[in-house]
């Protein structure tokens, strides 16, 4: 039997396990987040077979997943190098920044064990267990970053199955910066928007209640999960900065016209 260790009870952990109970559901799934109600909802709808916190369990899984934060996941990975784990186990990520992930990965590495950086392209402005869904990443870009003398993306690939992903392997340079304009420079810049809204609707209540579908799209993304966010600034902050500052360029170019 495979046993899949899993930290991280979001919405993209939830939804990566219900892919993996549709295209595995003999693989034995053990869960683990700091938060005891997003565990007890997962065994309660029997998302998962066992609840455990930190990293416990890890040492029995064949597949690590870990789905937290990206700070979170360097962490992880830092413990996870200090462990003994089980002989051929495949390490994993979802992070939105892949190249502090790899640095944080590489003792892991160095000692022999299989890691793939991975990130799935899909999200909600939703957040947390009860919002995942089996076809959360079906049709979406999914990131492999393969480490090591070893390719494991084939058994990474298999588990993850039921996903309907499309698989896209890249470096974890090309993958920061292609995801830095059409994923963090957008929520910057959203997230801009809405507070610069706030600011000059402040004392006009009617603003906020006018504001049509355009602005509701363009600021959707505020939603998501600010803890994921900061990790991301933290992680990708001088590719981020880079593209502002050309965003910003272009706006003035065309105000000037």
């Amino acid at each position: 039997m495979t046993t899949v260790f899993i930290h991280g009870l979001g919405l993209i952990g939830g939804s990566l396990i219900r892919a993996i109970r549709v295209s595995h559901p003999q693989d034995q799934i053990i869960a683990s987040d700091p938060n005891q109600a997003a565990l007890d909802y997962a065994l309660q709808v029997g998302l998962v077979d066992e609840a455990t916190t930190g990293l416990a369990g890890a040492q029995r899984a064949d597949f690590i997943i870990l789905a937290g934060p990206v700070l979170a996941i360097c962490q992880d990975l830092a413990d996870l190098a200090r462990m003994e784990l089980k002989e051929g186990v495949v390490v994993t990520d979802v992070g939105s920044t892949k190249q502090a992930v790899l640095k944080a990965a590489q003792p892991l590495v160095d000692a022999g064990v299989a890691f793939v950086g991975g990130h799935p392209m899909a999200g909600s402005h939703k957040s947390g267990v009860q919002a995942s869904r089996r076809d959360l990443v079906e049709n979406a870009f999914y990131f492999l970053v393969p480490t090591g003398p070893v390719d494991h993306r084939a058994s990474l690939k298999d588990l993850l199955s039921g996903t309907g992903a499309k698989w896209l392997t890249v470096t974890a340079e090309e993958h920061d910066y292609l995801v830095a304009q059409v994923s963090h420079l957008p929520h910057v810049i959203a997230t801009a928007l809405v507070n610069q809204t706030a600011t000059a609707f402040a004392g006009q209540p009617l603003g906020e209640r006018v504001a049509a579908g355009g602005f509701k799209s363009v600021t959707r993304i505020v939603a998501s999960d600010p803890t994921m966010w900061a990790a991301i600034m933290a992680t990708n902050r001088d590719l981020i900065s880079q593209q502002l500052a050309s965003y910003l360029r272009e706006v003035k170019s065309k105000m000037l016209v």
